[in-house]
């Protein structure tokens, strides 16, 4: 059985501690640990797709968004994925 390399201890690496500050759009589900997140950008590359005018990148506390926002999938692997159904961005 093969795991995803986020999954195996011995493959993965280390998660540095997350800063004080992430990034979050209006629209989006979950934080960002840089704005240049290719999740992000995927994101906003996917609301351009279905029409939508993607929103502004904002740098807000981390504190602010813990609670009910989930850890991007792309640059925080280490961390709990979304709830399910909800896009990076």
């Amino acid at each position: 059985m093969f795991l995803p390399t986020v999954q195996c201890d011995h493959c993965r690496t280390a998660a540095s501690p997350l800063p004080r500050r992430v990034y979050v759009t209006k629209g989006g589900s979950v934080y960002h640990r840089t704005p240049n997140c290719a999740g992000l950008k995927d994101g906003q590359r996917y609301a351009r797709w279905k029409g939508y005018d993607p929103h502004d990148v904002e740098s807000v506390p981390r504190a602010d968004v813990r609670a009910r926002l989930g850890a991007c999938e792309v640059c925080r692997p280490d961390l709990p994925p979304p709830a399910a159904g909800r896009r990076n961005g």
